[in-house]
């Protein structure tokens, strides 16, 4: 772990905080969909080092989440708003943290120069073996049983936006996922 800290000093660090897997495997295929670089180390140990200048980090552990020191967080709403203060205070300066409504208070109170940017949970219905993401581009399905990514579904989105995937790009990888 410390040789992928130590790797990950001069690249933009991504951090996504979640204890759903699903999430940052998804959110993986968003980017390789999309034809975009990166490297990544996920909770299950499952990790690539090719020198790319972006690096996702995925886990649920707060300790591993403030030592990477994130230019880029997204927090999922799985994790509790009262964990997160130590995690706040290192969002490099000048870096984005994504995250659910319900952590709006624990962001203002950072202390911490970073933009914030505010998702609500996504609107879906359960059809079956999957989802039905009601979106700006009509009903999109979501061929997964996690309703955790459904309802997190929009802070994804934006998080893709940070590496240049707008949301016509983002839906069309979605309707791909298997």
């Amino acid at each position: 772990m410390d040789t992928f800290f130590n790797a990950s000093k001069n690249k933009t660090r991504v951090l996504i905080l979640t204890s759903n897997s699903v999430i940052a495997q998804f959110f993986l295929n968003i980017l390789h969909f999309n034809e975009k670089d990166f490297d990544f180390l996920l909770e299950d140990g499952n990790h690539q080092n090719a020198g790319n200048d972006f690096v996702i980090l995925e886990t649920s552990n707060l300790e591993k989440a403030t030592l990477f020191q994130p230019n880029i967080a997204l927090i999922t709403q799985d994790v509790k708003p009262d964990e997160i203060s130590a995690v706040l205070r290192n969002i490099v300066a000048g870096g984005v943290l994504i995250h659910p409504n319900a952590f709006q208070e624990a962001a203002e109170e950072s202390g911490n120069f970073f933009r914030k940017l505010e998702f609500s949970l996504a609107d879906f219905q359960k059809s079956q073996d999957h989802f039905i993401l009601s979106t700006s581009l009509g009903p999109i399905p979501l061929s997964s049983a996690e309703e955790s990514l459904a309802a997190n579904m929009e802070g994804v989105k934006l998080l893709a936006q940070q590496f240049g995937v707008m949301e016509e790009e983002f839906y069309e990888a979605v309707t791909e996922f298997k």
